[in-house]
């Protein structure tokens, strides 16, 4: 699945999405995050782990882009959207939903369950916010990632789509 794809990753942290996504074969990889701090990090970890040439850092805060950002990470061509852990505070779900649907592609997010129905309540709020997604149960089998950890895989929003966008999640585990 990953071999070629271009990336975007949101609320990178450490930059292991990026760098996992680069080590599996992704063509190009942009880290994003709103702390400079994590952007560097990021990045340090990439050239670290040997992809410093695949991976690149950008600042990005959540929300529906407005016109006079044209140059930001979401008015460029991505095959896929990653997250991990970027669904523990329910007051950003609202943007976050907005960022995944103006990056017109398929995105794959890992949450957890820190709080009764949590994750249910995430499923919920994407459906009510017109997202199509499906749970995917975590690849994990035994300990907190079998138990508390789903996988939401959010198809591309209709309408006007980026290349490759319709395209499914098959190989993606």
């Amino acid at each position: 699945f990953w071999e070629g794809k271009r990336v975007l990753e949101l609320g990178t942290g450490t930059g292991l999405g990026s760098v996992t996504a680069a080590k599996l074969g992704a063509a190009r990889v942009l880290a994003t995050d709103r702390d400079g701090k994590v952007l560097a990090l990021a990045a340090q970890n990439a050239r670290a782990n040997g992809v410093g040439g695949t991976v690149s850092a950008a600042s990005l805060s959540w929300g529906r882009p407005g016109p006079e950002a044209a140059d930001s990470p979401l008015a460029q061509s991505w095959d896929v959207v990653i997250g991990a852990d970027v669904t523990y505070n329910r007051d950003a779900w609202p943007v976050l939903f907005e960022t995944i649907e103006a990056a017109r592609v398929p995105c794959l997010l890992s949450a957890s369950e820190r709080r009764p129905n949590e994750l249910a309540s995430l499923q919920d709020a994407m459906r009510k916010a017109g997202l199509t997604v499906e749970l995917v149960d975590s690849p994990m089998r035994n300990g907190y990632g079998a138990d508390k950890v789903k996988l939401f895989w959010v198809r591309a929003p209709q309408g006007p789509t980026q290349e490759g966008a319709g395209k499914g999640r098959e190989g993606i585990l």
